[in-house]
């Protein structure tokens, strides 16, 4: 548990049941005021934001773009290793090899090389490049200053495209976005995200392995 404002670290709770963070947001530890908290950040676990809710029924929920987003880059890779063990001779498999971190990269670092090969990967397997498009448009929405009513058919319109395509797991991940649409178009009203929380996991992770 953490305050954005001020980043720090408030508490650590044993789980991440529904009903631990109920009895923790409805009474907090000696020193902590949550009766003016007015918006919340979480990742995509529906307990937070059902729990939250319950004890703060007029609080707004804030999905963290970068949980949003890590599951889109999951699809992509999955979507990828799936091409590359049906790559039916060397040649494509080559074509495939170490396209992992070219399809996530944002459109202003491609080099000319990149450029090639994405241009290449349309000819050869167009889901992928799509994939790659599709990852950049939800980069772009993201950086967009714009309200969150402009925000809302954005969201709906690369949901339509997503779909399209015919993925299984990208339809799964559309399901999630449509399930969070609220929380996720909330960041546009409150431009916050729990990255200060995934920088505390980093530390911790660093410190565990020395």
């Amino acid at each position: 548990m953490t305050d954005l404002s001020r980043r720090i670290v408030l508490d650590v709770l044993p789980d991440r049941k529904k009903n631990t963070l109920i009895a923790w947001l409805r009474r907090p530890p000696d020193g902590i005021d949550l009766e003016n908290l007015a918006f919340a950040a979480t990742d995509l676990w529906a307990h937070y934001r059902a729990a939250v809710h319950d004890v703060f029924p007029d609080v707004a929920v804030v999905a963290d773009r970068f949980h949003v987003v890590q599951n889109l880059h999951k699809i992509i890779h999955d979507v990828r290793r799936e091409a590359q063990q049906s790559a039916t001779d060397n040649d494509e498999r080559t074509q495939l090899k170490g396209l992992r971190y070219l399809l996530l990269k944002n459109e202003q670092n491609l080099t000319e090389s990149d450029k090639k090969r994405l241009a290449a990967l349309a000819d050869s397997h167009p889901r992928l490049y799509r994939l790659w498009q599709l990852r950049q448009a939800l980069h772009d929405w993201y950086e967009e200053r714009t309200t969150p009513e402009q925000a809302q058919p954005a969201l709906d319109a690369w949901i339509a495209e997503a779909r399209h395509l015919g993925l299984t797991p990208l339809n799964a991940f559309c399901d999630t976005l449509t399930a969070w649409q609220t929380e996720i178009v909330n960041f546009f009203h409150h431009r916050i995200t729990s990255g200060f929380v995934e920088g505390m996991n980093s530390k911790i992770r660093v410190l565990k392995r020395i």
